[in-house]
């Protein structure tokens, strides 16, 4: 049976008492549902009474309110376990011939009422029978007619069970078949029957939101940011902290509505403790929640890290229906994408204690005060040690080790061989408690240490979970919480010979107990002990020496012991940056270096070690290269110079240190990592964290947190070093200073104290040199501000000032402002602009433009000189004026030849790599709009200039393109740095579309030649045909025919192109395939589409629009082509059709009558087997999660000569190409639709259906077996 499945008569099993609250939980679940709270359903009475007692009533205070199952806001429901025929139901309505005043009330209130009855299964008449009988009870009663009479009977309230998850655990668990683990909202921190249960808010713990940034609430305060977070992120939850700070019971008040406002809905509720290995697995679960398409807020209890990252990913895709609340006491970096982390921490005896006084009232105030702080308000802790506490008994005179030993008291008096035996099994950080299947006992391992069998260690196993101090996963075990285990450790650590521990846990074989010896070593960093290993491990030939070396395993060593010997490792990084391969080595998919750079940056938390780190970083930075999403030193370096979440304790001092050193390198790479620094101090609030917050017992949080003085003092020291910058001689520094400023100015100006600052830094920049980019931000901020209905009138008048201060005074000024600089938020810029106008952006743009040509003229009579321009004339940022500026400047000068000379010697002085030439371009389209001689001139110099001929094309003025303009870009086509892609615009442009076709033939002939040179006809073609409808401009057949075999030449290279070039050239080959009805130019075309498919060994998803298109305007010449090979081919192709193309089937856009017809014309049977391969057969119903064959696969099915042999391949498609979540239940859903056939009219598809269904219903048993021993295994780890 599905897990949310109930079968109806097992209701039958319910009592009076238990029936009318199962109709109250599915009120509350349903009135939730509807988003209202379930306090709005009240239930009590005695459920036989026929006194018209109430049993449920709903109401909620809304005019309508239809659910299905609850049709009016208010609602009775009369519970009844008995059989209510029509005789019973008058009774129950209408005792002794008068209406119940209840049912009377209800109608006159437009209300519902809704008889239930538990021993009824209705067939239709039957149930039509009973509802006449209640519409005869109040047939005499005015208002009856705005009544809503209903009667449910078992199966009904079955159905109604199975849309709520919650409830049908809280059936399942009352009947005694529930699935084993899973609980509706309950208890779920399991205080003794009988004991008081209600949270304790009281100071000592502190919870961290990630809302808080880092900052601790209490847990009063952290209830409704926490509850707020839930209801609105689409990532998992994560609540971590130390076993025994009473996470389980904080998760448990998020539902309890006399806490706080706004309970989370407990209805939707559905709790797991993964260490009781719950049936189904917690994977399972999530699957059939989504499957089922059914709301949820999923709590799994001690969940370890590697089976809550599979959820989380899993619930983040799939949007916000399904809630996922994860609790686990070990902390590890979570991926952000997926999971938001909650921190919950003990920082005081006082919950402790309260809860100690509520379980244990006898021990007395001052012995639960002494508990309490000997455990650090570990709640576990002290109740281990209350347990052992004597009536009467004081423990003040106690040490804290007696304290301890009290743990490992039997009868009064201490059993050492407990205490040893624990002290044993806590040197590693969890133990499994069986036989491998290799037959090794780690329980045996651990006993060699002191002469203990498997056997005697796994005795000693109960005895310390009764004693609250260890925990159980599936047949993992740990000793918790970690204060009982590092003292444990730590003394067994004295115990033993440092040879003879490393002798035992580094013998090959046992790798995993070595790694989990390492992440015990590494809580216990003040141990000399752990110290003396860790560093032995560390050394240059030893197990860990060869960090970039090392398998993921022993790299999870490293990371543990990390904490230990801090030293010793700085030390080991430091020599491995030394190493003559540093440099040239590859890291952008090298794991190891996202290890290094992550404990580099853990270490940094710490002042003593942040210089040392930082260098090493910098040392690191130094040989990286710009990739997209990999892992790098800079952007570690620059998370150091936030003010707020940077990983560090590291002092303003030292980080300014560090700043200054990368702002005075004579390395260009560390100055603009410097200007990234400068940057990320000046942001005003958009912090943002990466990196390791735990690191072994060290403290670890989200960095400093200066306080409101520091920050005033921080931003001061930032702002200063952005105006010394600023104003220096090195421009590159200097824009950005200046730039990153501007950009922070709208942040910073929202403190008060930073107004004066940032005013005098304004106006020493602007005496320097016009701050335009400062001009520019204060009209942008001014905008804003006056957008707003409160703002501060002196913020305004200081704003508006220094906006007039900094307004451009001067023609350099204007044009470095107007022309030069980046073209963000431009419109800012324009004084005419009317933010009511329809058109304002519009004419916005039109106006800058003029005004930039306005400052190109003026430029071209003034005494400026192009160098003034520098460095952002040919600058390769996005500056949309500097054509328009070019135009001016054509258009003003009275001598374009003078202005022309010094523009090509600016150009070659200008030594970027990258640059723009915009002006260029403007400066001709000027000179030909009254000289079109001169332009030609200055395109022929173009021609034959070793910068400018490499985008000779796009140069060209915007009027018509000639022949001598065709033949100019052409002598340029071959040479080596011309960026051919240029070229693609004269197939397309407008201006182009009248040369003569043999020209533009010539030209298409040369770039199929050329390396790329089809690409570029594929581009410039697809635009042409892009969303083109004029029949005058669509390529004429001989275009077409070279399309095509540029489209022949691309599929034939090695390396996949797909993107824009697939769009493209399904747009080329459509034209082509649609009007040239040419058998040799289709056979060309399939030989190159087949050649590529084989080559590609049937992955072809860079092409999919490409071969989507093929199929559909040739489907019958391309099937015949598809299994006309060998059956090595054939096998290929299949896999083609089904997966190696994309996730639509390949003949989905193919009538089926035509695939029909192509098959039964085909001499080879076995297409009947292959086909389906291609169709598209199932089908899923968003509203009722319900998957079916489609009509098409019927078709074929029914066509078919032999229907055995497709239903074979139906059934072999049942299984997806790749699937995420459970293949299981993928296989479920289409084995249901396909077993729908066994029920077909004609008896050859119905017996080989049922036969084929029956293999399937096996293979999924076996799926669903592999799929829980999996769950079970990865999801019942401690580590």
């Amino acid at each position: 049976m599905a897990i949310f499945d109930i079968n109806k008569d097992e209701l039958l099993g319910l009592s009076d008492t238990l029936l009318e609250e199962l109709i109250a939980r599915l009120a509350e679940a349903e009135v939730a549902a509807c988003g209202h709270s379930p306090a709005r359903v009240r239930w009590s009475g005695s459920i036989n009474a026929p006194d018209g007692g109430i049993d449920v009533h709903v109401q909620v205070p809304v005019e309508q309110l239809n659910s299905g199952y609850i049709e009016r806001p208010d609602t009775v429901f009369q519970a009844k376990k008995h059989r209510m025929r029509r005789a019973d139901i008058l009774r129950e309505m209408a005792p002794s011939g008068v209406l119940s005043p209840m049912i009377s009330g209800q109608a006159t209130k437009g209300g519902s009422y809704i008889i239930v009855s538990l021993d009824e299964d209705c067939s239709p008449p039957m149930l039509a029978e009973r509802v006449k009988a209640m519409y005869e009870a109040v047939r005499h009663t005015p208002s009856h007619p705005t009544l809503h009479l209903a009667f449910y009977d078992r199966a009904k309230l079955a159905q109604w069970i199975r849309q709520h998850p919650s409830v049908m655990l809280w059936v399942n668990r009352i009947l005694g078949r529930g699935y084993s683990g899973w609980q509706p909202y309950g208890a779920w921190s399991c205080p003794p029957e009988g004991a008081e249960d209600t949270l304790i808010t009281a100071s000592g713990i502190t919870i961290s939101p990630p809302s808080e940034k880092g900052h601790p609430l209490s847990i009063k305060d952290a209830i409704g940011p926490i509850r707020q977070l839930i209801r609105t992120t689409r990532k998992a939850v994560r609540i971590t902290g130390l076993s025994g700070v009473g996470k389980t019971r904080i998760v448990q008040a998020l539902f309890d509505e006399s806490v706080g406002a706004d309970a989370l809905d407990h209805t939707l509720a559905v709790y797991a403790d993964t260490g009781d290995d719950p049936i189904p697995s917690a994977a399972a679960m999530l699957e059939r929640l989504i499957a089922d398409q059914r709301s949820a807020i999923m709590v799994l209890d001690n969940c370890p890290s590697e089976l809550h990252a599979a959820l989380a990913a899993r619930v983040t895709s799939v949007g916000s229906r399904i809630k996922l609340i994860t609790v686990e006491y070990d902390i590890r970096e979570d991926k952000p994408q997926t999971t938001e982390v909650i921190h919950i921490e003990a920082v005081g005896p006082e919950v402790a204690e309260k809860l100690l006084l509520r379980r244990f009232p006898s021990i007395g105030q001052l012995n639960a005060r002494r508990i309490a702080q000997f455990a650090d308000g570990n709640a576990r802790v002290s109740l281990a040690i209350a347990e052992r506490v004597d009536e009467g008994e004081s423990l003040a005179v106690l040490s804290d080790a007696q304290l301890f030993d009290r743990l490992f008291e039997q009868r009064h008096e201490r059993d050492e061989g407990l205490r040893e035996q624990a002290e044993i099994l806590s040197l590693v950080y969890s133990f499994s408690s069986d036989f491998s299947e290799t037959g090794d006992s780690e329980l045996e391992i651990l006993g060699t240490l002191a002469g203990y069998s498997h056997n005697q260690l796994y005795r000693t196993l109960k005895k310390l979970t009764d004693r609250h101090i260890l925990q159980a996963r599936s047949h993992w075990r740990a000793i918790l919480p970690h204060a009982i285990a590092n003292k444990l450790a730590a003394s067994a650590l004295d115990s033993f010979p440092v040879a003879f521990l490393r002798s035992t846990f580094e013998v090959p074989g046992r790798d995993r107990l070595l790694m989990s010896f390492a992440h015990r070593l590494g809580l216990l960093h003040d141990h000399p002990v752990a110290k003396e290993i860790a560093a032995a491990w560390l050394q240059p030939e030893a197990m860990l020496g060869n960090l970039l070396a090392l398998e993921d395993l022993p790299a999870r060593m490293l990371e543990y012991i990390a904490p230990v010997v801090p030293d010793v490792l700085l030390n080991r990084i430091d020599e491995v940056l030394r190493a003559a391969d540093f440099k040239g080595r590859e890291r952008h998919y090298d794991p190891r270096w996202s290890t290094i750079l992550n404990l580099l940056q853990a270490l940094a938390w710490e002042p003593s070690y942040f210089n040392r780190c930082a260098s090493l970083l910098l040392q690191i930075a130094d040989h990286e290269i710009d990739k997209t999403r990999q892992e790098n030193a800079r952007d570690r370096l620059t998370l150091f110079c936030q003010p707020y979440l940077s990983g560090t304790h590291a002092s303003l001092e030292q980080r300014i240190a560090l700043l200054e050193e990368c702002l005075t390198s004579g390395l260009s790479q560390r100055r603009t990592l410097g200007l990234k620094m400068l940057s990320a101090g000046l942001s005003g609030s958009t912090w943002t964290s990466s990196g390791i917050y735990e690191f072994g017992a060290r403290p670890r949080d989200y960095g400093a947190e200066p306080d409101y003085d520091a920050l005033m003092a921080w931003r001061c020291s930032f702002i200063e070093i952005a105006v010394r910058v600023g104003n220096a001689d090195d421009m590159h520094l200097a824009n950005g200073a200046r730039t990153f400023l501007a950009n922070a100015l709208s942040g910073l100006w929202r403190d008060k104290r930073m107004g004066s600052v940032l005013v005098d830094a304004a106006r020493t920049l602007h005496v320097r040199l016009p701050w335009g980019e400062g001009w520019k931000a204060i009209r942008t901020k001014l905008y804003f501000m006056r957008k707003e209905p409160q703002v501060s009138s002196v913020l305004l008048e200081t704003l508006d000032a220094l906006e007039r201060e900094l307004r451009p005074n001067d023609l350099l000024s204007a044009i470095r402002l107007y022309v030069l600089s980046k073209g963000h938020y431009n419109w800012m810029l324009d004084d005419e602009f009317n933010r009511s106008d329809q058109k304002r952006y519009t004419e916005a743009e039109e106006r800058l433009m003029a005004r930039a040509e306005q400052l190109g003229r003026e430029f071209a009579t003034s005494i400026l000189c192009l160098s003034d321009l520098r460095p952002n004339l040919f600058s390769s940022e996005w500056m949309p004026y500097r054509s328009a500026f070019g135009k001016g400047l054509a258009e003003g000068t009275a001598n374009p030849h003078e202005v022309w000379q010094l523009l090509i010697k600016e150009l070659e002085q200008n030594s970027t790599e990258n640059k723009d030439f915009s002006v260029f371009q403007g400066f001709i389209e000027g000179v030909d709009r009254t000289n079109e001689v001169l332009a030609h001139e200055f395109l022929d110099h173009c021609a034959v200039h070793p910068s400018l001929c490499r985008v000779l094309v796009n140069l060209h003025p915007q009027r018509d393109f000639t022949e001598t303009d065709l033949y100019r870009c052409m002598s340029v086509l071959n040479k080596p740095d011309t960026r051919i892609v240029m070229f693609d615009a004269i197939l397309w442009q407008k201006k182009c579309l009248h040369l003569p076709l043999t020209r533009v033939l010539e030209l298409a002939e040369r770039l199929l030649a050329i390396e790329n040179g089809a690409e570029v006809i594929l581009n410039g073609l697809g635009m042409r045909l892009h969303d083109n409808k004029a029949t005058e401009d669509m390529p004429g057949p001989e275009l077409r025919q070279i399309g095509l075999r540029a489209a022949i030449q691309v599929l034939q290279k090695e390396t996949d192109r797909g993107g824009f070039v697939d769009g493209f050239m399904a747009s080329v080959v459509a034209a082509a395939l649609q009007f040239d009805s040419h058998d040799g130019l289709t056979e060309n075309w399939l030989d190159a589409v087949f050649s590529a498919i084989d080559k590609h060994y049937g992955y072809m998803n860079d092409y999919l629009k490409t071969i989507q298109t093929t199929v559909t305007l040739i489907p019958v010449p391309f099937l015949s082509r598809l299994f006309a090979d060998s059956e090595a081919q054939i096998c290929m192709r299949l896999f083609f059709m089904r997966g190696g193309i994309s996730d639509t089937p390949l003949l989905s856009g193919v009538g089926i009558e035509i695939v029909i017809d192509w098959c039964y014309r085909n001499e080879n049977p076995k297409v009947w087997a292959y086909v389906p391969q291609g169709l598209e057969l199932w089908s899923s119903s968003t509203d009722t999660s319900r998957t079916a064959l489609r009509e098409n696969a019927i078709k074929f099915l029914e066509a078919a000569p032999e229907p055995s042999v497709v239903l074979e391949s139906f059934a072999e498609l049942t299984s997806p190409s790749s699937c995420s979540g459970s293949l299981a239940n993928i296989l479920q859903s289409r084995t249901d639709a396909f077993g729908e056939l066994i029920a077909h009219e004609r008896d050859d598809i119905s017996k080989a259906a049922k036969k084929i269904h029956e293999r399937l219903i096996l293979m999924i048993e076996r799926q669903r077996i592999r799929e829980q021993q999996k769950d079970r295994e990865s999801g019942q780890r401690f580590e």
